[in-house]
């Protein structure tokens, strides 16, 4: 279920169909949100949790086989591998990279944060269509399903192929809304 907490600070919604409330609070410019449901079950979980969430989730793939089309987990495409680690923490996302491109809030580059989507023109000729996806982690480091053989990798904007990648750099997208208070639960309960 995703949360979103409205103007009053309550949502109510379904986790699993048991009736559910939800509530935040802010310290520190990390949201705290609060889950409880019918129940009685209480959970916190906070932004960067489940930032630290994307990266393990990601990092468990490394080496990954790329396979253009192919949606996991023994083999992943760019936009296979993102839905993949961000469906694993919750987060419900369309399965080819341009149209990951249009959720959630347009990021750029300088003020990328751990768990941003990082799209690319991959093209031979730039053309400004999104055609590549990975997670950015952090200190310009990003994962992706990399189709030039190597699998899912970890790359730096600095570091590959003669700056490749920060020169066909298009945008990021930010589907964790500190600044919205929205955060995404994802039910270990059977």
């Amino acid at each position: 279920m995703g949360i979103v907490v409205s103007s009053n600070d309550k949502i109510y919604g379904t986790l699993n169909g048991a009736r559910s409330t939800a509530s935040y609070t802010n310290n520190n410019d990390v949201d705290i949100v609060s889950y409880r449901d019918d129940m009685g079950s209480n959970v916190m979980i906070d932004v960067a949790s489940i930032q630290n969430s994307i990266e393990y989730g990601a990092k468990n793939f490394m080496g990954v086989p790329y396979v253009w089309g192919a949606t996991g987990p023994s083999k992943f495409d760019c936009s296979g591998f993102t839905r993949w680690v961000y469906r694993d923490v919750g987060i419900e996302l369309p399965r080819v990279a341009r149209q990951q491109a249009t959720v959630g809030e347009y990021v750029p580059y300088e003020n990328l944060q751990k768990g941003d989507m990082v799209f690319f023109d991959t093209h031979a000729k730039y053309t400004g269509a999104v055609t590549h996806v990975g997670i950015y982690l952090d200190n310009g480091n990003f994962i992706h399903a990399s189709s030039t053989g190597k699998g899912v990798v970890i790359y730096n904007f600095d570091d590959t192929r003669d700056g490749f990648y920060k020169e066909r750099f298009l945008q990021g997208r930010r589907v964790l809304q500190q600044t919205t208070h929205v955060a995404y639960l994802k039910s270990n309960r059977g």
